[in-house]
């Protein structure tokens, strides 16, 4: 049996970061790069695992879960290109309302900026 895109770039429950405490100590010990809409918080660890932080103030639960999937889903796309550890993507008042191909170049621009694309990935070359 061929094996999809979508099953090769599964985001699954043990890739997250689940317990406040494992968030607790990525925001501890983790290094921060700002963004305009999202700011990414990076661990160094040998597996990959991501958390992704929608705030209140971003509206109601609707709103914020929509900010979060569309998070999760560049995540998911991105995640065979990136170096390991732990990552938490904290979203900011300015992605209300942002199309999804501007959050998407801004966690490239995040991850490009972090220095956590593999070498294995060229950076004058696009995805086809």
């Amino acid at each position: 049996m061929a094996e999809n895109s979508a099953g090769r770039y599964r985001f699954t429950r043990g890739m997250r970061l689940g317990s406040n405490r494992q968030y607790q100590y990525v925001y501890r010990k983790g290094r921060s790069f700002p963004g305009r809409k999202m700011v990414l918080v990076y661990l160094r660890a040998r597996e990959l695992k991501a958390g992704f932080s929608v705030s209140n103030k971003l509206g109601k639960a609707v709103k914020r879960n929509r900010i979060r999937r569309v998070l999760r889903e560049d995540f998911r796309l991105l995640q065979g290109d990136i170096k390991p550890g732990r990552y938490i993507f904290i979203a900011r008042q300015p992605i209300q309302g942002v199309p999804h191909d501007k959050i998407t170049r801004e966690m490239r621009y995040l991850l490009h900026k972090a220095d956590l694309f593999r070498e294995s990935v060229p950076q004058g070359e696009t995805e086809s």
